[in-house]
């Protein structure tokens, strides 16, 4: 039992205790036939047909009864009625009365009648004096548009809220809500649950909370503990979550994620926005976002995230802006801003990026690489392509061009077609592995063949001009190609590494 339920309790006792006055008697006020029955007592009244007794304000109706006046009390059959002031009305088909502790319980075929809401039981405890009801094997409510059933269940009239136990079930237009503890206001048509609770949609949408609250009326809601959201294609989790249904717009809070099964992808944030009819979410805080591949995960960071996504919640594109950096075990990257658009599977890096692929450093205006399951296919260096790998202390191997396509096989770049204006520097050693030169080539086109992480051979395409220095030849300013820049400080070392600034 859960202490907002106590809560509930510890207020009916403290009603009973204010209500302990002289009982008054229970008064006949009209019955067909009155008979004494010696069997049952001295002070035992058998009465038949259109029977109605009175106590205060309550008028009670049935076929028969039996009025004990050694007790104050009474029993009743056929046709049962209570009638308490111009609001509450309960029918049935037994009654057993104790007009001193007012305490009414009925029997078969209940309904309990308090102006708009109506519950349906078979067996029911009532105090006229309190204003509680309660019933143990079973019950409806029927307020307005929302039904609800459970077990056992306790109304509050005086208060207008109603606590419900095992088997908890609220139907409303447009979905259906299961929980084990729950607590209705009849007046502010608000539900708050405290157990496991799941709210399903007639979209097959699914909400999930252990502890909140959910308004019939105006569809916005509060969830946490364990709070998430589930559509066909997404999952929003967060510590404490609020949501209009009417909009599907919500703000979740700490520890969010949205987990994208389609494209499978995992976004975690310390506050995430959602809005279902526009498409689009936002997400900021801590922010890291997960691209899971068969065998490892890239892992994205950056100052916050947005998203689009269709009328079913398919991921259209994720755009994550300002200090981006990336890691996976074999490929890590920085830059300003990202895009990854899930119709072409493009990872879009655009202002100032630069990429590591095991000894290789990739730059360009933008960087685009094609992702699938197994990871990443192809590279695309956009305008201003360079390609840097250090050969030791002082040199470097470069290739430069317009724009550079790079294959990648078992997630090594394979092999690189350079596009336009290509140059290249790199240099040769021999069989002990000594440096016995530098190649220095400018050709149009050139294709570029990768093994373990170094050009192994160079295919120079059209108008090649090619040349073969000995070591030492060549001035240093000589062995630096135009836009050569060294970023190796930049480069992430680790998945933690992402969250540091460049």
């Amino acid at each position: 039992m859960t202490k907002y339920f106590f809560t509930f309790l510890f207020a009916s006792v403290i009603l009973i205790a204010q209500a302990q006055k002289t009982p008054s008697k229970i008064e006949l006020v009209h019955a067909n036939t009155l008979e004494g029955d010696d069997a049952l007592g001295k002070d035992v009244r058998r009465l038949l047909g259109e029977v109605v007794f009175k106590q205060e304000n309550t008028f009670m109706y049935c076929d028969s009864a039996y009025l004990y006046a050694a007790t104050n009390s009474m029993d009743a059959f056929g046709n049962v009625r209570i009638e308490q002031g111009d609001t509450i009305s309960l029918t049935g088909d037994i009654l057993k009365y104790n007009g001193n502790s007012r305490q009414a319980r009925l029997l078969n075929n209940i309904i309990f009648s308090d102006r708009k809401m109506t519950l349906v039981s078979q067996n029911l405890n009532y105090n006229l004096d309190t204003g509680i009801a309660d019933y143990v094997d079973g019950g409806r409510i029927v307020d307005g548009a929302d039904t609800l059933t459970s077990r056992f269940g306790t109304y509050f009239s005086n208060q207008k809220k109603l606590a419900f136990k095992k088997d908890v079930v609220l139907k409303h237009p447009g979905y259906r809500m299961e929980t084990d503890t729950l607590v209705y206001g009849t007046v502010n048509k608000v539900a708050e649950f405290y157990g496991p609770c799941y709210i399903r949609s007639n979209d097959s949408s699914v909400i999930y909370c252990e502890n909140g609250w959910y308004n019939t009326m105006t569809d916005k809601a509060f969830f946490s503990k364990n709070a998430f959201v589930q559509n066909k294609n997404q999952i929003l989790k967060g510590d404490s979550m609020f949501f209009d249904n009417k909009s599907s717009a919500g703000e979740a809070f700490k520890n969010v994620s949205i987990t994208d099964t389609t494209e499978k992808i995992v976004v975690n944030s310390d506050y995430g926005y959602y809005n279902g009819k526009r498409g689009n979410s936002f997400m900021t805080g801590n922010l890291l976002m997960t691209r899971m591949f068969e065998k490892d995960s890239l892992y994205m960071h950056g100052d916050s995230l947005t998203s689009l996504f269709d009328s079913t919640g398919k991921a259209i594109s994720y755009a994550v802006y300002h200090n981006v950096r990336m890691y996976k075990k074999d490929l890590q990257a920085t830059c300003d801003s990202l895009i990854y658009t899930a119709a072409d599977s493009m990872l879009n890096l655009y202002h100032n990026p630069v990429m590591w692929n095991e000894a290789n450093q990739l730059t360009a205006d933008s960087i685009s690489m094609l992702i699938t399951s197994a990871g990443i296919q192809k590279l695309f260096l956009n305008q201003s392509a360079f390609i840097t790998s250090k050969e030791d202390s002082i040199r470097f191997n470069q290739l430069r061009g317009k724009t550079m396509v790079g294959h990648f096989k078992d997630n090594m770049l394979s092999k690189i077609d350079v596009f336009g204006n290509g140059q290249s520097i790199y240099f040769a050693r021999n069989k002990k592995n000594e440096l016995t030169g530098v190649n220095r080539a400018d050709c149009s086109n050139m294709i570029i063949i990768i093994k373990d992480s170094k050009i192994s051979k160079l295919k120079l395409i059209e108008k090649p001009d090619a040349t073969f220095y000995p070591i030492g030849e060549l001035a240093a300013s000589e062995l630096m190609l135009k836009g050569f820049n060294w970023q190796e400080s930049k480069r992430p070392v680790d998945k933690n590494d992402i969250f540091r600034k460049n």
